[in-house]
């Protein structure tokens, strides 16, 4: 009923076998058209004839035309056309990797994958079992707004994430990237502008954003008038043997934390609700579900995801309260932090740094890469939680200096994402970041990059 609006009751019968008939109207989601375009190429020194190239423009099919295999079919070819032409990378993504990224998000839809379908012939057949030249996908997304001054909830605005550009290499220098954005770009534009007060707010995309090399942020300014927002991350040095020692350390006083594993989707509420207050309420970043974490975070974490609990409260009750969680992933070499929380309630008395000291070695520990024979590595994390950790050492937590190079921490900021807004009536993610009063840091984390 929150979705779809019109849900009309059309009889109400008292009495008899009979309570009620319902009529559902359901509203349709987004259902961008499918095009036929032709490309001509220019001359060359071999032939003064221009080659012409005929593509169909469409979304991978739906249940609404098609029998499920098929579409099975068709999201398994286009998995399999991302995944070959990112095939140049040193760890190319296989099949699974774009399969996993759409099948475990909970907002997907099959609609907003926009791929070229090449056609020859210009036949039927092609544009319906063709070869995918060229892709482009929408993510659906919450933004988070952090919360003002004058307000303990954060804003949120319904986004359009762009990701999964991409175009066959016997296909390139033609200018279908630019196409499909230019198609994506209407889509998000028009889910905002068409339907007025009627208009399904799930449905609507308030602004769109994307993460881009710096090779490639001049064509997203010039196509779709994208502008970049800095994510302020800094490098710092961690004391990896004194993390090893620590990590085995339960001389708190109670002897009752320890480090595990998170479990799904046991852990799936705590850990969205201490997600809202850890980075929400403080960040322009992603808004995550309950459902999000079950199924999207767990997939894409699996194993990498500590939990700090303390299984049993003063009183010797089992209580399993998480206290923070960490994930942390190779970069080179060095690491980076992927995800990251700490519980700041008044009933936690969890630090970050006390946090850290214990959860990194763990982390560290089972990521890969040669952190165990290391006795000091690099990790790059986001410099609000550097800029927590120096406060408490200025403060309370003195120790925190033999485990992490505070001083020595040094600014590696990324200023990859981008965002172009549709609705003036909106919040502007730029001019949140940039304005002088009640500035909000902007911060997505790499869980949650597409």
């Amino acid at each position: 009923a929150k979705r779809h609006k019109d849900l009309q009751l059309c009889e109400w019968l008292a009495g008899g076998s009979t309570i009620c008939t319902i009529t559902i109207t359901m509203k349709p989601a987004l259902a961008p058209s499918d095009h036929t375009i032709t490309i001509s190429t220019a001359t060359t020194a071999e032939s003064s004839t221009p080659t012409t190239h005929t593509y169909h423009l469409r979304s991978l099919r739906t249940t609404s035309n098609v029998e499920r295999h098929e579409i099975h079919t068709d999201i398994v070819k286009w998995t399999q056309f991302c995944a070959s032409v990112f095939s140049y990378k040193p760890n190319p993504p296989p099949p699974s990797y774009f399969a996993r990224h759409y099948h475990n998000d909970p907002r997907h839809d099959p609609a907003l994958v926009r791929v070229l379908i090449h056609c020859p012939d210009n036949s039927e057949e092609e544009r319906i079992n063709g070869e995918i030249v060229s892709s482009v996908r929408i993510f659906r997304r919450t933004l988070s707004t952090g919360s003002s001054s004058s307000s303990s909830s954060a804003m949120m605005i319904e986004a359009g994430g762009i990701g999964e550009v991409c175009t066959s290499p016997n296909h390139q220098r033609r200018g279908l990237s630019k196409l499909l954005l230019k198609d994506a770009f209407n889509i998000m534009s028009t889910s905002c502008k068409e339907g007025g007060e009627d208009n399904d707010e799930d449905e609507m995309m308030s602004c769109s954003l994307l993460h881009a090399s710096p090779d490639f942020r001049p064509v997203y300014s010039k196509v779709g008038g994208y502008q970049s927002v800095r994510s302020e991350w800094s490098a710092m040095s961690v004391n990896t043997e004194l993390s090893n020692a620590r990590r085995n350390d339960e001389s708190d006083g109670n002897n009752k934390w320890c480090i595990r594993h998170a479990n799904f989707p046991k852990d799936a509420l705590s850990l969205q609700k201490l997600h809202v207050e850890y980075s929400e309420k403080r960040l322009i970043t992603i808004a995550r579900s309950v459902q999000y974490w079950e199924e999207y975070v767990s997939a894409e974490l699996r194993d990498t995801l500590w939990i700090l609990t303390k299984p049993y409260d003063d009183d010797g009750e089992n209580d399993d309260k998480i206290a923070a969680w960490i994930s942390v992933r190779p970069q080179g070499d060095r690491y980076q932090m992927r995800e990251f929380g700490v519980d700041k309630s008044i009933n936690c008395s969890v630090s970050t740094c006390w946090a850290l000291e214990r959860l990194l070695g763990v982390a560290l520990g089972n990521v890969g890469g040669n952190s165990c024979a290391e006795s000091e590595v690099s990790l790059l994390l986001p410099t609000f939680v550097v800029s927590e950790m120096k406060r408490e050492m200025e403060n309370t937590d003195k120790d925190g200096a033999t485990f992490f190079d505070i001083d020595g921490a040094t600014e590696e900021n990324d200023d990859g994402w981008m965002y172009v807004n549709f609705d003036e009536s909106q919040l502007n993610v730029l001019e949140l970041t940039t304005r002088e009063i009640d500035t909000v840091p902007h911060l997505i984390w790499p869980t949650d990059s597409f």
